[in-house]
């Protein structure tokens, strides 16, 4: 990976993260006027996660014009790490368990497909 690719990289996990923040808000608003399950809690988080991938890894391809599926995979790798440091950092205690495994699984698709996607646009 080339020096000059890591600022799109970074700008798009920066604006993933972005995004993370402003649909969390949204849905701290909506869950204040309406109780909601924790199914549509656990919906909410992961179509959140996809759409942030999406949007970082799309947005970062463009940016680098190459090698869409690596770069993809790194945005939703370095995602997924802020993710699970920030709820580390909140107090969560999430473990390595088959959900965690496959939730990080599914973002790397999510992010090399998106990777795909965004050199084909």
């Amino acid at each position: 990976m080339e020096r000059s690719n890591l600022l799109p990289i970074g700008d798009g996990i920066l604006r993933s993260t972005i995004l993370t923040v402003v649909f969390m808000i949204i849905y701290a608003i909506i869950m204040t006027i309406i109780d909601l399950s924790d199914k549509a809690n656990s919906i909410f988080y992961l179509v959140t996660t996809v759409l942030s991938i999406m949007y970082g890894s799309i947005y970062a391809v463009r940016k680098i014009n190459k090698k869409g599926w690596l770069t993809g995979m790194i945005v939703a790798t370095l995602y997924m790490l802020i993710i699970y440091v920030v709820s580390l950092i909140a107090g969560n205690t999430p473990g390595l368990d088959n959900r965690a495994i496959m939730k990080f699984l599914l973002a790397l698709g999510v992010g090399a497909l998106s990777g795909m996607l965004g050199i084909n646009i």
